[in-house]
């Protein structure tokens, strides 16, 4: 028989990074990141085998500039883990939930986060006008590889205006 020991898994949030690509006189582009409790355990057999989804976990409030043109790219970043080769990086992946503005079908389809940046989104003619994202977080089903032990990370989403 399978004994299982609870494993909790942790997180944080390390909330947005912006880079402007071309900055022209002080147009104001503004954003605001904010995230829903994102503490997952593993205290049965079903939550290592079964993916689960945070609805809405992190809400992006945009404010354009006159350019109404930016991207939207979310990494992970392992933080006080003894050693990160052991860290398991392809828990989560992340899915545009939906906006107060009309986006293309594809943006909707889930993609794996790792430790390099993903593209989340792209924006165009959203000039001077207030954006609300939403993003769904899904915690992939865990190996049974990984040593029980409390894994921490940041998610770090990155908005580059063009």
């Amino acid at each position: 028989m399978l004994k299982l020991k609870p494993i909790k898994i942790t997180f944080s949030i390390l909330l947005v990074s912006l880079t402007s690509l071309f900055k022209i006189n002080a147009q104001t582009f503004d954003f605001n990141l904010q995230s829903s409790s994102l503490t997952f355990d593993y205290s049965t057999l079903n939550n290592f085998q079964t993916s689960r989804t945070t609805t809405k976990a992190f809400t992006l409030n945009v404010t354009n500039s006159k350019k109404g043109q930016y991207n939207v790219y979310c990494k992970l970043e392992p933080i006080n883990n003894f050693n990160i080769g052991l860290t398991p990086t392809s828990l989560f992946s992340i899915k545009l939930n939906s906006a107060n503005f009309t986006i293309s079908g594809s943006s909707f389809l889930t993609k794996p986060l790792g430790l390099s940046d993903i593209l989340l989104l792209e924006v165009n003619g959203r000039s001077r006008k207030s954006d609300i994202i939403y993003f769904d977080l899904i915690l992939n089903p865990l190996e049974f590889i990984y040593v029980p032990n409390y894994y921490n990370y940041n998610f770090i989403f990155t908005l580059t205006e063009l």
